[in-house]
């Protein structure tokens, strides 16, 4: 899977819950400038990903959970993730 910071910089942005568990492309409410991947466990946004960290650590950060879950925006996933990983 190869992230894109154009991926994170998308101007449809949806508040809520995603449809599916998995990565996501998310950004804060208050700082748009804040994008970063975050796992969503379907409850739960998981701490941010950042494209320059590696897989250990991303896999790290999903498993931690983010105590403000309801101040996030998604967006779609993009286009050259895996089908797998699409909803």
């Amino acid at each position: 899977m190869k992230w894109n910071m154009k991926d994170l910089y998308k101007e449809r942005w949806h508040k809520g819950p995603p449809p599916s568990i998995g990565w996501w492309p998310t950004r804060n409410y208050s700082n748009r400038d804040s994008a970063a991947y975050r796992w969503w466990d379907g409850e739960v946004w998981s701490w941010p990903a950042f494209m320059h960290e590696s897989a250990v650590k991303a896999a790290r950060w999903a498993s931690k959970k983010e105590p403000k879950h309801y101040c996030f925006e998604w967006t779609d996933r993009p286009a050259n993730w895996p089908e797998r990983s699409k909803t």
